[in-house]
């Protein structure tokens, strides 16, 4: 097992692995999580589809149509079960045995953009009017919250994740923002920096520590949220344009990217 721990993320030295080809044809792909060491879950919106495919050859294990309506967020609620957002619909995904089965859809009362398991529970974002919902896996709303005045909270969050601590934090891709809130979504801080321009894809990588996608910085920044520093690990030099969402593998001292212009692979780091 490694000395570095998740706090030392912003020092090492990430190098690029061969990509990972994950379709045969081009693809958008909106969203990507770690469902085990093994595995990635990915929402391809050109498919209209989830896949989980294997996170050191990209081959698919299983995959399941999400027709009509084409993912966008998607995460783990547990460990076997993910939640994928959509046009008015959070729809379960189950994942057992090595393979996904469509469970329950859970109806909800606009376009959503980004979700995120906290506890039981899902997390999930609206881009029009920008708002945020803590919903169960039966669809009744626990909790919500939209911006009380004029100067807006947010305008586009479209990525969220939460941490083992149970905070969750929101991208706003508009106001350059990176917002964390408790799980019953009271706003605790606000966080920006030049680096962070226009954030997509984020993820918690422990021990108060978020990984984003600089979308325009075309870059990934490391957020200390206890600290606030932000540090860019990788960026165009390593071949980063235009990233869209990632997932980190501890085990395996992985870093997963999906841009907008590699259109049938993700790109790989390690360190």
């Amino acid at each position: 097992m490694s000395l570095l721990s998740p706090l030392d993320l912003s020092r090492v030295k990430f190098r690029r692995l061969p990509d990972l080809k994950v379709c045969t044809e081009p693809c958008k792909i909106k969203d990507i999580v770690m469902m085990s060491p093994d595995s990635l879950l990915l929402s391809n919106w050109t498919k209209r589809s989830i896949q989980q495919v294997d996170s050191r050859t990209g081959s698919t294990l299983s995959e399941v149509s999400t027709k009509p309506g084409g993912p966008w967020g998607i995460c783990m609620v547990g460990r076997e079960l993910a939640a994928v957002a959509g046009s008015n619909k959070v729809q379960l995904v189950h994942v057992r045995g090595g393979r996904l089965t469509l469970g329950t859809v859970l109806d909800v009362k606009a376009t959503c953009r980004g979700v995120a398991g906290s506890g039981d529970n899902v997390v999930v974002s609206y881009g029009s009017p920008p708002w945020l919902e803590v919903i169960d896996t039966d669809g009744r709303v626990l909790h919500q919250y939209q911006d009380p005045g004029a100067a807006p909270t947010f305008e586009s969050p479209d990525f969220l994740t939460t941490s083992n601590d149970g905070f969750i934090y929101v991208a706003d891709f508009n106001l350059h923002t990176i917002t964390k809130l408790d799980s019953s979504l009271k706003v605790l801080k606000t966080f920006s920096d030049p680096q962070l321009r226009s954030p997509q894809g984020i993820t918690s990588v422990g021990d108060g520590q978020l990984l984003v996608c600089s979308f325009i910085n075309n870059s990934i920044v490391h957020v200390n949220v206890n600290s606030g520093n932000m540090t860019t690990i990788l960026g165009g030099e390593d071949g980063i344009v235009r990233p869209r969402s990632l997932a980190y593998c501890p085990q395996q001292h992985k870093l997963f990217v999906c841009t907008e212009y590699k259109t049938d692979s993700i790109q790989v780091y390690q360190w």
